[in-house]
Parts: structure tokens; sequence; C-alpha cells
């Protein structure tokens, strides 16, 4: 599966700006707070992206398989017209010509369908994917204005060079997301406070 990360030119331009208002004397400067989470980690140490994950992985299996078998009766049906394209009629063989072409663009058409832009596989990924992401997303906007974060980055994406292991906020997420699974409750910005339930 893949997930959507934020643009590399959007942090770039971001930071840029911060290093603007870093620059300005007196307390814009002072209060700026940074942290930073590393979605890759998230997605690998989480028990529920491995179980989409697999889900996902048997749904793109059957669809494989599907793939494979249209695949097979069209070299099946094209060797057999190779085979015995000499001997029959005309007519005969554009019928099989027929029947292969039918045959090649319903394999293209399913092959579009599954896997081409916006296809069964994109849709599958975000079916599976989304929730997750967006509870992430939730957990980290939690964290960042309960405790006045101006800037929370992806270690993922490749944007953080270096990063003071203090300012990792990975454990911390990967905790709510467990304690929200077990309880059942939101949490609020890792304080065991309650929003509400799911």
């Amino acid at each position: 599966m893949y997930r959507h990360r934020l643009g590399g030119r959007l942090v770039w331009v971001l930071l840029l700006s911060l290093g603007v208002v870093a620059t300005v004397p007196g307390r814009a400067a002072a209060e700026l707070k940074i942290g930073f989470i590393d979605s890759d980690r998230i997605f690998a140490d989480y028990r529920k992206t491995q179980e989409a994950q697999e889900s996902f992985n048997r749904e793109v299996q059957d669809l494989s398989k599907t793939a494979r078998e249209k695949k097979n009766e069209i070299d099946d049906l094209q060797r057999k017209l190779d085979q015995q394209g000499p001997m029959l009629s005309e007519a005969k063989k554009d019928e099989q010509n027929q029947l292969l072409q039918k045959k090649i663009s319903e394999y293209e058409a399913f092959v579009q369908t599954n896997w081409g832009p916006n296809g069964r596989i994109t849709k599958l990924n975000e079916e599976y994917l989304k929730p997750i992401i967006d509870r992430v997303h939730a957990i980290v906007a939690d964290i960042g204005t309960d405790e006045a974060f101006s800037l929370i980055l992806d270690a993922a994406d490749g944007n953080v060079v270096y990063g003071d292991k203090s300012l990792d906020l990975t454990d911390r997420v990967l905790s709510e997301l467990r304690t929200e699974d077990e309880t059942g409750i939101k949490s609020v910005g890792g304080k065991g406070g309650t929003t509400g339930g799911q």
C-alpha cells in the first residue's frame, strides 16, 4: 500500500516562513515550537495498519488471480488460432479473431478499472488506510493544539534532516492509537482526557 505524503515544496515554504518568523526579534521567535513524527514507523509498528495491509493484499491477490485467468484465456485462444488458423475457413477465422479481440478488450478494461488511475486498487488503498491516517492526523492535531506546537513535520517525507529526540512525537501517537483501540475512547493530546467515544 502507499500513502499520500505532504509535498516537499510545501514543507520548504513552511520552513522558509518559519525562518523569517524565527529571525524576527521578540516574542514570536521565543514561542516557536516544532515537533515531528515518523509516519513510516507508525505504520510499521501499529497493529491495525498491518491488519489493513493484509486485507488489502488479499483483495489485490484476488484481483491479480482474475487478471491472470483472463490473460491465460487470451493466450490459449491465440495459441489455438495460430495452430488451427491454416485449417479454418475465413468465416471461422474471423469469428475466432473477433472472440480474441473481445477477450483482449475485456482484459484491458479489467486491468484499467482495477490498476488504472483512480482504479479499484487506489480506492481499496484509501478505504483501508484513510481511517488510520485520519486518526493519526487527529492525534497530531490534538497534541499540536494542546501543547502549542507551531509546526509538526513528518520525518518519513525526508524533510527532517536532524531532530532532537525530545521533539519526536511518534511514540506518543502510537500510544494514543493503541489506547483508543483498547478503550474505544479518544484521548486528547496524549494526556488521557476524553473528547467522547469514536
